[in-house]
């Protein structure tokens, strides 16, 4: 299987000599007027440009000051780390093909976008359910007087990055693809196909990169409430 496939969904527009397959990486969606792929570029780069600039100042606050060089803060810039690289592909990426109105950068940056934004999407949400792990360690004290050190901290950003890749990288190998979104200026996973081994690495990493911090983040605050209302 290819690392890209089209969508089996893949609109049609009508010709004169009948129905013919819309090809994202060569024009624009014609059931799309113009002005909203304008429209879309614009709020994408006020977006991106507040994302981007929100997350450096974390970043750059963080090591500038030596008492915010704290295990917790590690975590904590790591998240910013992935919203920025969210934001610096994705964002950057999106603004551009849709002031173009179609991805004409093609597939292979197709496949890029896709594997960069899942990729540091996830690890931004694993980062969040580790804050929240985290923090569950520290008030709750399920594990005595532990507290969240250099190396644990290391170890858990580690862990996310690695857990990470490893759900990302398959559309690349086969297993499922990166594709174009509907409209054709996005890139993502193969979200539309009804394949098996689609559906399978979609219902795959929804619940290892979706349900699973979800739930540890849930579960983690639920704990810390009923603790702070004991208190």
């Amino acid at each position: 299987m290819d690392a890209f496939r089209a969508p089996e969904n893949e609109s049609l527009v009508s010709s004169s000599s009948g129905p013919a397959k819309w090809d994202p990486f060569l024009r624009p969606l014609d059931s799309i007027q113009p002005w909203h792929f304008r429209l879309l570029a614009a709020v994408m780069v006020v977006v991106t440009s507040l994302s981007l600039a929100e997350n450096l100042a974390v970043i750059l606050v963080t090591f500038k000051f030596k008492q915010l060089r704290q295990p917790v803060n590690y975590v904590i810039v790591n998240l910013s780390v992935a919203d920025f690289l969210v934001s610096l592909t994705g964002g950057t990426i999106s603004f551009l093909t849709n002031l173009k109105g179609y991805f004409y950068m093609g597939y292979w940056a197709c496949v890029l976008e896709g594997f960069a934004v899942t990729f540091f999407g996830i690890v931004a949400l694993w980062s969040l359910a580790l804050l929240a792990f985290e923090r569950y360690i520290v008030i709750c004290r399920p594990l005595g007087n532990s507290r969240l050190r250099g190396k644990h901290a290391a170890l858990g950003i580690a862990f996310v990055w690695t857990f990470s890749f490893i759900w990302t990288i398959p559309p690349t190998m086969g297993w499922s693809s990166y594709t174009t979104s509907k409209i054709g200026t996005t890139c993502e996973p193969n979200w539309y196909s009804g394949a098996y081994t689609d559906h399978t690495y979609i219902v795959a990493l929804f619940t290892t990169c979706f349900i699973v911090p979800l739930l540890v983040i849930l579960v983690s605050y639920g704990k810390l409430m009923r603790k702070l209302r004991k208190v």
